[in-house]
């Protein structure tokens, strides 16, 4: 004897089978990002001779509480020594009620998409008298020179933070 026929029987299986292919058919990765989205080959902030790149964020993170002041200290005294590679994010004209409006009238935001020493994440707020990066859209490769005002590592953080603030001299788009 044969069982009872269900409409929802034959539509269930139907669904299954659709759900099963439309699903391997919409993970394509061969879209993933554009190539004109692709970072230039000039953009390397782990490896490239910056101020704190993969070797010398690691130099530092190893240093004892005193000679990291110290460091920090060599860097602060010492005009145009810090180099730099992030993404640009945003460009602000500070008032003159804003407590950093002493380092200059405007600030980028840039961050380093990707952590550059296990998981540290690297934050800079670019300080300028005029509008260093003219019209440009978020996430635009930069490099930049200039002066270092303070940083904020938080290494007991999860991840581990640095907040970076420098009076640019120059920032070039790449």
């Amino acid at each position: 004897m044969r069982a009872p026929w269900c409409p929802t029987t034959g539509l269930a299986a139907v669904f299954a089978v659709g759900a099963a292919v439309a699903v391997p058919a919409c993970k394509s990765t061969k879209h993933d990002q554009p190539k004109f989205m692709a970072a230039p080959k000039s953009f390397d902030p782990k490896g490239g001779d910056f101020t704190f790149n993969e070797k010398n964020l690691e130099a530092f993170n190893s240093m004892e509480d005193d000679a990291r002041e110290a460091h920090l200290a060599k860097l602060i005294g010492s005009p145009g020594s810090f180099k730099g590679q992030a993404t640009y994010q945003r460009t602000e004209e500070l008032t003159d009620k804003i407590d950093d409006r002493k380092y200059g009238q405007y600030v980028i935001w840039a961050k380093v998409p990707d952590p550059v020493w296990l998981e540290v994440t690297v934050e800079y707020h670019l300080f300028s008298d005029s509008d260093l990066m003219g019209p440009a859209a978020a996430d635009t490769y930069i490099e930049f020179t200039g002066t270092l005002l303070e940083m904020t590592y938080l290494d007991d953080a999860k991840p581990r933070r640095m907040e970076i603030k420098v009076k640019a001299d120059a920032v070039t788009k790449l």
